[in-house]
């Protein structure tokens, strides 16, 4: 990614977007070429015991991007995406905004370059309880940490037979007593 800069005639500022629509907003502006940022993170997951990796937004339900007032007010007539779109109209508000913006995207390849552990508090021998999925309510202990694999080996007991079940760490939370 570029460095964010000041735009002669626009305003940076932050669209408030529907859950889950960021992406396919992103696609949009830039087909009509509106300059914008979407700070994603990897994030992965088992599904049907292989890793697969996605990007999520950083910020979900905010895009940023850079428009003027006509073009703000085309854009919230997308309904379907849009909220809200506020611009930053005072030089100092949006010279601090692009400082932070661009500060957002160093931490955003940083992320890129490090992996990040998802619950990382959650170690061998801690209660969990399993938050979601099908499993939801669960409360058990973790047997071991699997990173590269982004799981968390947890203990099933089911008639005094132990089974050890891998489950993505972003799905547990660590009981404290």
């Amino acid at each position: 990614m570029t460095e964010i800069r000041k735009i002669d005639g626009r305003y940076w500022g932050f669209g408030h977007v529907r859950v889950h629509t960021e992406k396919k907003v992103l696609q949009y502006l830039e087909m009509i070429r509106l300059p914008c940022f979407l700070p994603t993170l990897q994030k992965a997951k088992i599904c049907h015991s292989r890793k697969v990796i996605s990007e999520i937004p950083m910020i979900p339900g905010y895009i940023f991007l850079c428009s003027d007032e006509k073009e703000r007010e085309n854009l919230m007539r997308i309904k379907k995406y849009f909220v809200h779109i506020e611009l930053l109209r005072t030089e100092k508000e949006e010279e601090l905004f692009i400082k932070d913006l661009n500060i957002l995207a160093k931490c955003e390849q940083l992320a890129r370059q490090e992996p990040i552990l998802i619950n990382p508090e959650i170690v061998k021998g801690d209660e969990v309880l399993v938050t979601s999925g099908t499993l939801a309510g669960l409360k058990t202990t973790v047997i071991k940490r699997d990173d590269n694999m982004n799981s968390i080996i947890i203990n099933l007991t089911i008639l005094n037979k132990h089974v050890e079940y891998p489950i993505s760490a972003d799905k547990l939370k660590k009981i404290i007593y």
